[in-house]
């Protein structure tokens, strides 16, 4: 089976209905919720596969994991999905939603880690500033590691940019090193 035809399928087609009705933002943002809750219960998709669970189970156990209120568009997608007994897919199918939703309205994403947490104005500053050379609207995941010492790193798809202390100190350690 190929979960990822499959997976583009419901997306797209989930992405093209909620636009229609004016709900993609909320069923971006409840399956961006329900991914996040998949990684801190990974016996969340065992209970998805297991036959005893009842159907209705399995959805009320997927619209918990999605926060408890979704969108009309979700609820119906749910259904369908359900339905044609493809619930082991609905992690890749949030996966490929979450993708198609982010080309389609031109945001990239991106994880800025810094030695000590940043005040929202200062965050909001930096957000714009990177928002201005990549020409995309930058959705950031801000992570605290104390042992970068001082300034910050930004990745954003494939690319690491490194302005921390502890980067500039291990590269000149190298460069001392070759001499």
């Amino acid at each position: 089976m190929n979960t990822g035809l499959i997976s583009t399928r419901y997306a797209t087609a989930l992405l093209k209905y909620s636009i229609e009705l004016d709900q993609q933002k909320e069923v971006y943002s409840a399956l961006k919720f329900f991914l996040k809750v998949c990684g801190n219960v990974p016996e969340l998709r065992e209970a998805l596969q297991i036959h005893s669970i009842a159907k209705s189970e399995k959805k009320e156990i997927i619209i918990a994991a999605c926060g408890g209120n979704i969108p009309s568009t979700l609820d119906e997608m749910l259904d369908l999905v359900i339905k044609n007994e493809r619930q082991v897919l609905i992690d890749y199918i949030a996966l490929r939603y979450i993708d198609l939703y982010r080309e389609r309205f031109n945001i990239q994403h991106g994880k800025l880690v810094t030695a000590v947490s940043m005040d929202e104005e200062t965050k909001e500053h930096f957000v714009k500033r990177i928002e201005s050379i990549i020409d995309k609207r930058l959705e950031i995941e801000a992570e605290v590691d104390p042992d970068i010492i001082g300034g910050f790193l930004l990745y954003l798809d494939d690319h690491r940019l490194d302005a921390s202390v502890s980067g500039k100190l291990n590269r000149i350690r190298s460069k001392v090193k070759k001499m």
